[in-house]
């Protein structure tokens, strides 16, 4: 009975660290800059850690040549995958991932709580003012549905979400500026993994290892079919 206590109260503690939400932090100003936040925790996702120290030449030609003598095992399926379905299947199959991780993500995303979103792009950095022009009206047509999609989805609404698109002839270079923080539970995060693996991946996987093999027919309906002529 102790045991089965001990057991409810890892689940339940478990449970409540899964609904305590992590917080994260987005700020891009030509390098972006991501830290996360769990209780007392902090991380910096981006930039990324810096590099380990370099390793010798010998070292770096040993590890060359051993790549070199073990082939890519996913770029040989995916070969073999193209062999047996031809390029059509194989850029399906890609498509259909593609849209079925998008339908996940956008799952996922209406659990994030985006509350503080604020983009500023300025467009300029072109000799010539029409192109500059044409290229400003592509920008905002892209940007601004864009932001609104994620804006509604997450459910960051003004004044919290800010975007504008601006125009300036004599700026030599185009600028990004970007700041974001929100927070999200990992259950939902959990969820939506466990979700994706199980109704995405696995199936997809299996429909990629199988390519190119015999398709195993039942005898049963040719035994019947004699058992009737008899």
């Amino acid at each position: 009975m102790i045991v089965l206590w001990i057991l409810l109260g890892l689940i339940a503690l478990i449970f409540l660290l899964l609904c305590i939400p992590v917080r994260f932090d987005l700020n891009y100003n030509g390098e972006a800059t991501v830290f996360i936040r769990y209780l007392f925790l902090k991380y910096r996702v981006l930039p990324a850690p810096e590099p380990k120290k370099e390793k010798k030449p010998s070292e770096k030609k040993s590890e060359e040549k051993a790549k070199e003598k073990k082939p890519n095992p996913l770029l040989r399926q995916v070969k073999k995958y193209k062999e047996a379905e031809g390029l059509t299947g194989l850029l399906t199959l890609a498509k259909d991932l593609l849209k079925a991780t998008g339908t996940r993500f956008g799952k996922l995303l209406k659990h994030i709580k985006l509350k503080d979103f604020d983009l500023y792009v300025l467009v300029g950095g072109g000799k010539d003012a029409a192109e500059i022009a044409i290229l400003y009206g592509e920008v905002c047509a892209g940007v601004y549905p864009a932001v609104s999609v994620l804006l509604g989805l997450t459910n960051c609404k003004s004044p919290h979400g800010r975007v504008s698109v601006d125009l300036d002839y004599s700026v030599k270079e185009p600028k990004v500026l970007c700041t974001a923080s929100g927070a999200v539970r990992p259950l939902f995060v959990v969820h939506h993994g466990v979700q994706f693996i199980l109704r995405t991946i696995l199936p997809f996987y299996n429909k990629f290892q199988s390519a190119g093999k015999p398709v195993v027919k039942s005898a049963a309906p040719a035994a019947n079919t004699k058992e009737r002529t008899t």
